[in-house]
C-alpha cells in the first residue's frame, strides 16, 4: 500500500507515548487471531493483525485489504487496561516507503500554500511544531495526500461512526525524503487555530474519555496506488472518498423550481441606477432585521448582472414577460452604452464608473463580460431583436486582451479600462477570458478568437494546473484557490466541442480533479444548537472557498454541467456522483416560495446566504455558523446551470 504503519500513539498529560509490541500484546493478538477464524470470510481471510500495548492502554489494528484496487480499511480496537478514567488522545501514523515530491491536504493546503500575499497557514510546521487539523476543516475528512510521479499514499477518517469520524490530521517530512501521515482522534487544531483571514487564535483540543476497561472502535482508510497523471494523486482519493464516504442526498427543489425562485430572489435586486435597471450586489439587514439591497453594481465575480440579464432575457422571451424583457435590455444597454473605456475594455463595477473610485477592472469579472454578452446577443438574434452594441462590446473586450496576451503571464489579473496598462499581472484568474473566447467563436465563428482561447488554454494548463495550483479568481482572497479552475474546466470543455481533441478533455478532466479537491466528500456532525443542527444544513458537496479562506460556499452549482458532461462523454460515474453532490449542496438553502426564518430574520423567496462555516471560522458560533451576507451570485449559479440539466441527469 505504499507504506507501513507505524506503532500507535496516544497523548496524556500533555506527553506523547509511543505504544511496543509487547509479549503481552503478542499473546492477546494470537488469541484474538483464534476467536475471530470463525468469524472471518473469503474476503478477510488475509487480514493483517498487529497488536501494541503499555500498561495503560492496549490497540488492535487490523488491515483488511478492499476489493477496489489499492484500498485497505484500517479496523482498531483502543481498550483502557487501567482501573481508571483515561482522558486522552489517540493516534494512528503511517510512513511512506517512497519520496514524496508533493503534498495536499484536501481543503486545506496545497503542497504547503507556497503562493500569493496571505497569511493562511504554510507548510508542515509551525513553529518547529506539526499543524494538526481537525476534520471539519478538510473536505475530505482528516485526509492527508502524498506523493511522486510513480505512487501516492492517502491516510483519511470513515464516516461509519462518530468515534471514527471526529478525528484530525497531520503530516511529518522526514529526513530520508518521506512522509509520516498521521490520524489523531478526536477532533485537535494545535499549535494555533486559522480562524479568519490572515487571523489566528489558540489552538483546540478536545479529548476522548474512556471508562476503565472501556474498548473504543475506530475505523480508516489507506488509499494508494499510481497518480492518474503527475501530481495528481488527489484525483484517485476522491474517487475513493466518493466511493467508500457518499450518503444520499437529495435536492431539495427540481431544476424547475430553482429557476423560478432564483428569478424571484433577482427581481428584488432590480435597483434604479442612472436611469438604467441594475441588479444589487446583495442584500443585508438593516438595523429593524430587514433585509435590503446594498450598493454595488458588479457585472460578473459577487454581483452578476451579466448573468442574470442574460437569464432574465432567456425566461422573459420563453414566457413572453416584458418585465423581464425589459430589464436585460436596460442593463446589458447600460453595460455596453455607458461602461466602455477608451481601450475597449468595460468598467465591470458600475458604481465605480459614476463614482470614479476607480478605472481598474480584473480579469475575471472581463472574461464574464465577453462570455454573457455573447451569449445574450445570440439569444436575442434568435428572437428578432437586434443588438449590435452588446456583440461589439464582447469583441472589443477580447481583442484587447488577446493583443495584450503575454506568453510570461498570460491575460494578467488587472487591467486600467482608460490607460491599458496591465496592473497586476499574477494569477490564474485569466482564464475566465478563455470561456469568453468559445462563446464569441461560438456566435462569429471566427477562428482567431479559438485560436487565442487554445494558446491560453495551454498556458494555463501547463504552468499553474498542472502543478495542481490555481490562483487569484476569488477576489477577496489571493491567494491559491477553486475558482479559479473553473473557467479551465469549462474552456477546455468548449474547445473539446469545438475540434475533438483528447487534449482539451484531458485537460478538463484535470480541472474537475483540481476542482472537486476543494469539494466536501463527507457530512460533519453539527454542534448541538448551531445553525448547521437547527436549519439542517449539510456540508456534503458544498465547496471550500481557498487557502486563505476556509468556509463552504454552493460556487460549485456553476460547474454541474461539466461535470455531467464530463461522465457523459467518459462514462466515469465518479463526475455524475460529484454533479449531484454539488447540487444538491447548492440549493439545500434557498428560501422556498413562502419564505424562511433564519437568526428570526425572515428571508424572502429564493434567498441563500453566501457563507457557511464548517469549522473554526469567522464567527463564535461556528463550527456550524450560517451567514446573513445574501449575496447575488449563489442564485445566479444555481439558475444558469438549471437551464442547462435535467432533474433526471442529477439524481
Amino acid at each position: 500500500m505504499n507504506g507501513v504503519l507505524l506503532n500507535p500513539a496516544y497523548r496524556m498529560f500533555d506527553q506523547d507515548y509511543i505504544l511496543k509490541k509487547s509479549e503481552a500484546a503478542c499473546i492477546y493478538e494470537n488469541k484474538l487471531i483464534e476467536n475471530r477464524k470463525s468469524e472471518r470470510t473469503a474476503d478477510s481471510k488475509n487480514d493483517r493483525i498487529q497488536t501494541y500495548a503499555d500498561k495503560r492502554l492496549q490497540v488492535s489494528v487490523r488491515q483488511h485489504k478492499l476489493s477496489e484496487g489499492e484500498r485497505v480499511k484500517i479496523f482498531c480496537e483502543w481498550k483502557n487496561l487501567t482501573d481508571k478514567i483515561m482522558e486522552c488522545q489517540l493516534e494512528l501514523r503511517l510512513k511512506t516507503d517512497f519520496k514524496f515530491t508533493q503534498y495536499v491536504i484536501p481543503g486545506v493546503s496545497m503542497n504547503g500554500n507556497n503562493w500569493g500575499k496571505g497569511m493562511e497557514p504554510k507548510g508542515l510546521l509551525c513553529d518547529g511544531e506539526a499543524w494538526v487539523f481537525d476534520y471539519r476543516r478538510t473536505t475530505i475528512p482528516a485526509c492527508t495526500i502524498s506523493e511522486n510521479e510513480e505512487k501516492y499514499l492517502a491516510f483519511m477518517a470513515s464516516d461509519e461512526n462518530r468515534e471514527s469520524l471526529e478525528a484530525s490530521c497531520s503530516m511529518v517530512p522526514q529526513p530520508d525524503g518521506s512522509m509520516i501521515h498521521r490520524l489523531l482522534y478526536p477532533c485537535i487544531e494545535r499549535p494555533k487555530t486559522y480562524c479568519t483571514r490572515d487571523g489566528y487564535k489558540q489552538g483546540h483540543e478536545d479529548f476522548l474519555i474512556l471508562q476503565p476497561g472501556e474498548t473504543l472502535h475506530t475505523v480508516a482508510f489507506v488509499i494508494s496506488g499510481c497518480p492518474v497523471m503527475i501530481n495528481f494523486g488527489t484525483a484517485g482519493v476522491e474517487d475513493a472518498a466518493l466511493d467508500l464516504l457518499r450518503k444520499p442526498f437529495k435536492a431539495a427543489y427540481t431544476v424547475r423550481e430553482t429557476a423560478s425562485l432564483a428569478c424571484d430572489f433577482a427581481k428584488r435586486l432590480v435597483t434604479e441606477v442612472n436611469g438604467r435597471k441594475m441588479f444589487s450586489i446583495g442584500q443585508l439587514p438593516d438595523e429593524k432585521g430587514k433585509f435590503e439591497n446594498r450598493e454595488g453594481n458588479e457585472f460578473g465575480w459577487c454581483g452578476q448582472n451579466g448573468m442574470y440579464a442574460k437569464l432574465f432575457l432567456k425566461r422573459g422571451l420563453e414566457y413572453k414577460d416584458s418585465y423581464l424583457i425589459d430589464t436585460a435590455i436596460s442593463n446589458l444597454d447600460a453595460w455596453t452604452h455607458e461602461a466602455v473605456g477608451r481601450t475597449g475594455l468595460i468598467h465591470t463595477h458600475y458604481h465605480w464608473m459614476l463614482s470614479g473610485y476607480s478605472d481598474v477592472e480584473d480579469t475575471c469579472n472581463l472574461g464574464f463580460v465577453i462570455c454573457e454578452l455573447a451569449q445574450a446577443w445570440e439569444i436575442a438574434y434568435q428572437h428578432g431583436i437586434k443588438k449590435p452594441d452588446w456583440l461589439s462590446a464582447a469583441r472589443k473586450a477580447a481583442d484587447f486582451l488577446v493583443s495584450h496576451y503575454s506568453s510570461v503571464y498570460g491575460f494578467g489579473k488587472a487591467w486600467d479600462t482608460e490607460t491599458g496598462m496591465c496592473t497586476d499581472t499574477q494569477g490564474t484568474i485569466g482564464a475566465y477570458v478563455i470561456p469568453g473566447l468559445t462563446a464569441l467563436w461560438h456566435v462569429t465563428k471566427e477562428e482567431r478568437y479559438l485560436d487565442a482561447a487554445r494558446v491560453a488554454c495551454r498556458f494555463y494548463r501547463n504552468r499553474d494546473l498542472a502543478i495542481f495550483r490555481c490562483t487569484a479568481g476569488a477576489l477577496d482572497t489571493y491567494c491559491i484557490d477553486k475558482e479559479s479552475s473553473a473557467p479551465l474546466l469549462v474552456g477546455s470543455l468548449a474547445l473539446y466541442e469545438a475540434d475533438g481533441s483528447d487534449e482539451w478533455l484531458d485537460c478538463a478532466k484535470m480541472a474537475g480533479w483540481y476542482f472537486c479537491s476543494w469539494m466536501f466528500h463527507h457530512d460533519t456532525i453539527p454542534r448541538q444548537n448551531s445553525d448547521f443542527a437547527r436549519y439542517g444544513y449539510r456540508t456534503l458537496g458544498g465547496t471550500s472557498v481557498s487557502a486563505q479562506h476556509h468556509h463552504i460556499d454552493p460556487w460549485g452549482a456553476l460547474v454541474v454541467p461539466q461535470m455531467i458532461q464530463l461522465w457523459e462523454i467518459t462514462g466515469d460515474e465518479h463526475w455524475q456522483k460529484r454533479a449531484s453532490l454539488m447540487w444538491a449542496n447548492a440549493v439545500q438553502n434557498i428560501a422556498p416560495k413562502e419564505g424562511s426564518v433564519i437568526h428570526g430574520l425572515f428571508r424572502e423567496a429564493g434567498a441563500q446566504n453566501e457563507g457557511y462555516h464548517h469549522c473554526c471560522w469567522g464567527e463564535e458560533e461556528a463550527p456550524g455558523y450560517i451567514n446573513e451576507w445574501l449575496v447575488a451570485w449563489p442564485q445566479a449559479f444555481c439558475w444558469n446551470t438549471a437551464v442547462k440539466v435535467t432533474d433526471e441527469k442529477l439524481k
